[in-house]
Formats: C-alpha cells, sequence, structure tokens
C-alpha cells in the first residue's frame, strides 16, 4: 500500500530544500560572475566604465591610440635616412596630444629601424588614424584640455554639444613628410571611405591640413566625409559592419579598417 500524499512531501521536503538551496547558490554564483566580467570588460575601456570628465591622462591616451576609433598603420618610410631614424627614436616629436588639437603619433616610438646599409631594412613611420569625429574621440580632446588647464568643464560640455555635419577622419604621425608638399585638394582626389559590404565608396568633401605653430611642419591632415548623400540617403547605414579608409599621398598608401560594431559608448554607436 503506498504512503499518503502528506507522508510522501514530509519524506521529500528535506531534499527539495537541500535543491533550492544549491539553486540558489549556483544562481548567485552566476550573477556574482557575470557582473565581475562586466566590471572586468568595462574596466579596460574608460569610454564605458566612467564619463569622460573622470578620465586621466592614461584614459584619455587609450581612447585616442589604443580604442576601436583609433588605428595604427605602419608604413615604409624611404624619405627617413639612418640617423634621421635615430635621431627621432632618441627625441623626436612629442606623441603627447596637444589639448585643443588632433593629437598626433602614437604612443610609444612611432619609428622603426632605419637604413644602415645596402640590403637593410628600410625605416617605417606608424600612422595614426582617428575617427575624430566620434563623441569618445571629441571628449578625450577635450578632457585632455581639461587635465590641461585650457578649458573648463562647462565649455567643454558646450563643445560637445554642438551637431557634427561631417565624419571626421584625423591622419597624424611623428613625421609628416609625405604631406608636407601636397594640397587639399590633391588630398581628396586620393583619399576615400568605403563600406566593405558593398564596396560603395564615399568621396570626402572636404580636407583641412594642421601645420605647426610656424608653420613649417605638417602635423596632422583631417579627412571630411558626407553623413548622407545628395539624395539624403546616410552613407553609412546601420547595418554597416567595418568600413574602410584608404590615402595615397606621394606613392605612401595608408589604409585603415574601423569595427562600427565595436564602436560604441554608453550611448550607442558613435560615429
Amino acid at each position: 500500500m503506498f504512503p499518503r500524499t502528506s507522508v510522501v512531501r514530509r519524506w521529500l521536503q528535506p531534499a527539495l530544500i537541500e535543491i533550492e538551496e544549491i539553486l540558489r547558490k549556483v544562481f548567485l554564483s552566476v550573477c556574482v560572475a557575470l557582473l565581475l566580467a562586466a566590471l572586468v570588460w568595462a574596466g579596460d575601456d574608460p569610454w564605458k566604465a566612467k564619463p569622460y570628465q573622470q578620465w586621466d591622462a592614461k584614459d584619455v591616451r587609450k581612447v585616442l591610440d589604443a580604442s576601436p576609433w583609433a588605428r595604427n598603420v605602419q608604413v615604409a618610410a624611404p624619405w627617413i635616412s639612418a640617423g634621421d631614424a635615430a635621431d627621432a627614436d632618441s627625441g623626436g616629436p612629442s606623441s603627447q596630444p596637444s589639448p585643443m588639437r588632433a593629437a598626433p603619433a602614437p604612443q610609444p616610438g612611432g619609428y622603426g629601424g632605419g637604413n644602415s646599409g645596402p640590403g637593410a631594412q628600410t625605416a617605417t613611420v606608424t600612422f595614426v588614424v582617428r575617427w575624430a569625429s566620434s563623441r569618445t574621440v571629441r571628449e578625450a580632446l577635450l578632457r585632455n584640455a581639461m587635465l590641461a588647464g585650457q578649458i573648463q568643464e562647462d565649455a567643454a560640455a558646450q563643445q560637445l554639444a554642438q551637431p557634427v555635419e561631417a565624419y571626421e577622419i584625423v591622419v597624424a604621425a611623428p613625421d609628416m613628410k609625405p604631406f608636407q608638399s601636397v594640397d587639399g585638394k590633391i588630398l581628396e582626389h586620393g583619399s576615400f571611405l568605403m563600406d566593405r559590404k558593398t564596396k560603395q565608396k564615399i568621396a570626402p568633401s572636404g580636407v583641412k591640413i594642421l601645420n605647426s605653430e610656424d608653420g613649417k611642419k605638417v602635423q596632422s591632415v583631417a579627412f571630411f566625409f558626407p553623413k548622407k548623400s545628395d539624395s539624403g540617403v546616410s552613407t553609412i547605414t546601420a547595418d554597416v559592419k567595418t568600413v574602410d579608409f584608404l590615402c595615397v599621398v606621394t606613392n605612401v598608401k595608408i589604409e585603415a579598417s574601423f569595427d562600427i560594431s565595436k564602436m560604441l559608448d554608453t550611448l550607442g554607436r558613435d560615429l
């Protein structure tokens, strides 16, 4: 004869309580693990972990040189002699960003080895290509100016609130000699953005060359691309995952690929 339901329930109750306790502990462990993983993931990325007003100089440098909005492109630099490369390695142009201007070279270094004789490896220069119209890069540049005491927080907020009419790609390096003898029109004809999915090329609507204070050297070059076509269609649609930038100047080719799916801040896609 089978035991009554109440007897079975009393008999199973301790086991059920133990199972519930185990499940509760597993659930809490999973939640803690996910939380810790999220903190670790976000902790390495200042644009996700904290507002830009709390970024330090290290955070600024990471955004400008080692984020989804920055690509480091190494190219052969036959215009650099062995002596020039050695001088650059020991005391070349500073790689720290100028507070209110497009930050120049990536850190550390920027130069590769120079020529030391027949058959030696050609010197290289690292160009940094930044998606400068993004909120994240603009925040980094403004935060750098705040850290340098050149702008107050409220003024920075006002600048960030200004609408951005075009996509801006900035190219900079310790040695910008390939850009030294060309003008904006030549650069317009030798550069474009391309949606890798459709292979559609977006021609620049303008180019701005930023010179040093004495006007003798090019520090960086900004390329502007329209956000909408003449018919009003977005040039980079929501489903685009990868966009390639190409610039050819005096036989030097600078190519950089941007993973749009990773170019996200706390507000969403950030171009």
